[in-house]
């Protein structure tokens, strides 16, 4: 017998900076190349390959925000957050600064939104709409819009 899935309330797709696919893309080639310079036997380079698509490709696929009627979840690659409502203290832009400093980085974009929620660590995102995604976790978390 399956368990049966919620369905979410609002699904934020996330951002992938062209950038980022870039790296990523590097980072899956660069050891098949490098492993076609030695002598080492054919199958090398390519499972060096398939290892490296495998590992980074959900990073640019797997990436959104769910938002359910007591949580919000992120997916990014093989990650995945829960955050309660009842956690968030504070949503607005990433900066980058010390104050912002998180174990989630789920962003792959340099536009991002920090998600202050200090009991389950706090995370950056990045979604085709921060803006929007800040107003509705202010608004799930009873936040004045005016605080952070």
């Amino acid at each position: 017998m399956g368990v049966r899935r919620e369905t979410p309330d609002l699904v934020f797709r996330g951002r992938v900076a062209v950038w980022y696919r870039a790296v990523c893309g590097a980072v899956a080639v660069v050891p098949a190349i490098l492993a076609l310079q030695t002598t080492l036997p054919v199958f090398v380079p390519i499972l060096a390959l398939v290892l490296g698509a495998i590992f980074l490709f959900p990073l640019v696929v797997r990436n959104r925000v769910e938002l359910y009627g007591d949580r919000l979840e992120i997916f990014f690659g093989w990650s995945h957050v829960v955050i309660p409502y009842a956690h968030v203290r504070g949503a607005e832009p990433l900066t980058g600064g010390f104050d912002q400093f998180t174990g989630h980085v789920c962003a792959a974009e340099l536009d991002a939104l920090f998600i202050e929620a200090p009991e389950d660590g706090d995370a950056a995102v990045s979604v085709t709409d921060n803006d929007a995604l800040a107003a509705e976790l202010r608004r799930r978390a009873g936040l004045d819009a005016s605080t952070k």
